[in-house]
């Protein structure tokens, strides 16, 4: 299902999801995913010229020049540190819990600047890549909602 915004799911008495309207469904390829679990390791290991490799290798690219698109990323995700989240702490029987969240206009803008991103630096994305993304947003927003203590 790639199209789980809220009029598409529904809430059991049960506690089960039920998911509508499968107008847009699909299945992601296998050289997405590598390409995915790639592009999540080099991130995790601050190596930007990897993570320009596995994005080259998801989108369609003539000519990348894969150093400038790393230092493109590099300056990127240390824009990162822009993102102000917000913090809540809460004690409730002795022990305290904190809650982390940040705006979704802040997650948003850094997403749209990836997409200039990579179309500045010759790749296109494909189709799946943007509804994993939207669908990824669309559950974090529900897990917020539904399950804030996670």
């Amino acid at each position: 299902h790639a199209d789980v915004h809220a009029g598409n799911l529904l809430a059991m008495e049960d506690g089960r999801v039920a998911f509508l309207d499968f107008g847009i469904v699909g299945r992601v390829p296998p050289r997405i995913w590598t390409a995915l679990r790639d592009a999540g390791a080099s991130v995790a290991a601050e190596d930007y010229r990897g993570l320009a490799q596995a994005l080259c290798d998801m989108g369609a690219a003539d000519s990348v020049d894969i150093d400038q698109f790393a230092t493109d990323l590099e300056a990127l995700i240390k824009s990162l540190d822009d993102v102000n989240p917000q913090i809540a702490l809460q004690e409730a029987q002795g022990q305290v819990a904190a809650q982390i969240a940040v705006d979704d206009a802040e997650i948003t803008e850094v997403l749209l600047k990836l997409v200039q991103l990579t179309e500045r630096n010759g790749i296109k994305l494909p189709r799946e890549f943007g509804l994993l993304v939207k669908q990824a947003l669309y559950f974090d927003r529900y897990t917020k909602l539904l399950a804030p203590d996670l």
